[in-house]
């Protein structure tokens, strides 16, 4: 068994156990210490798309004819398959404004058939497109992972919204895939140099924060995906300061409002972090650090939702126990 297999049992088993009413405070807890035993791996190769000019002239003829008429089919499996492969795509003429504008278009435009939605939410959330080289130092595969999780926000709209072209098993394979997923990005690099956005943990929250508003969506899968955003949050030994903390919190203030069940979580969670600050050892050393500053800048963007935004009871105790961070 792979060491992703046994990430894929662990988290399954606490997925079903939350369904069964069996695990609430400790969630947290337990996703942490299955967190702590994933080993990092060594850095392999990554392989990168190298037809995105190729690609790019076949967007820009489908693009042409839209404008003459509206096509009488949809899209071409074949094109769709082409564009979502340069989502890996370090460039962002061809990941960017090429692939993601492109694909943007033609889902919200209605121009995918309901069985080339099914497929490409089946390609994003496959574990060789959302866990590729994720174990591993940051590396260039953060781009596919990333914007798959960008293109599967927008499906979740559609779904939530449009044709509900998921059945229920489908969307149950999306919530453990997108809550392992959360749980496992360490990359938080927002903006790279020339090659544009990654921003994994805005894209992350903004998935999230579809599957939270699909009404039929049981309590506890959400309870679920909210553990695992926190969790992967509460491990983060890199700094998130591009806005991520900010998205994800609104997100979680979302949900918080809700119902109390979810703000009793999220009170847990932050006492649990309080109590991390507490009675952990200081560790002179950058991860540490990180860690600390980040749990901060959550606290602080509760602060900044405003009184009235906020379930009382986590503001006030965010409020009392702010100076208490860096």
């Amino acid at each position: 068994m792979t060491q992703l297999d046994r990430l894929h049992q662990e988290f399954h088993l606490l997925h079903q156990k939350t369904r069964q009413g069996d695990l609430f405070q400790s969630l947290g807890d337990l996703m942490a210490d299955i967190l702590s035993r994933a080993a990092p791996q060594a850095a392999t190769t990554v392989a990168l798309p190298d037809d995105g000019e190729t690609v790019l002239e076949k967007i820009k003829a489908y693009s042409d004819d839209l404008e003459d008429s509206v096509p009488e089919e949809n899209i071409s499996i074949e094109l769709l398959q082409q564009v979502v492969a340069q989502l890996a795509n370090p460039l962002p003429q061809y990941r960017d404004t090429g692939a993601f504008f492109f694909l943007s278009y033609v889902i919200q435009n209605d121009m995918v058939s309901a069985e080339q939605l099914r497929w490409l939410t089946k390609y994003l959330i496959s574990d060789e497109q959302l866990f590729a080289h994720i174990l591993e130092p940051e590396n260039d595969a953060v781009y596919q992972r990333a914007f798959s999780m960008l293109i599967l926000s927008l499906l979740l709209f559609v779904q939530r919204t449009k044709t509900p072209f998921l059945g229920v098993k489908e969307v149950d394979e999306v919530i453990e895939q997108v809550a392992l997923y959360a749980a496992l990005e360490r990359d938080t690099r927002g903006f790279i140099g020339t090659n544009g956005w990654a921003h994994a943990f805005t894209h992350i929250s903004n998935a999230i924060a579809e599957l939270f508003l699909m009404p039929r969506l049981m309590r506890a899968d959400k309870l679920f995906l909210l553990a695992s955003i926190l969790a992967g949050y509460r491990e983060l030994k890199q700094p998130l300061v591009m806005g991520e903390t900010d998205r994800l919190v609104e997100v979680v203030i979302h949900l918080a409002n809700q119902h109390q069940l979810y703000a009793d979580y999220l009170l847990v969670t932050l006492k649990i972090w309080r109590k991390d600050i507490v009675t952990q050892q200081p560790k002179q050393t950058e991860a540490h650090w990180h860690q600390l500053y980040n749990r901060s800048r959550f606290f602080n963007a509760i602060i900044l939702c405003g009184k009235e935004e906020v379930p009382s009871e986590i503001y006030r105790y965010v409020d009392q126990t702010k100076d208490y961070l860096v």
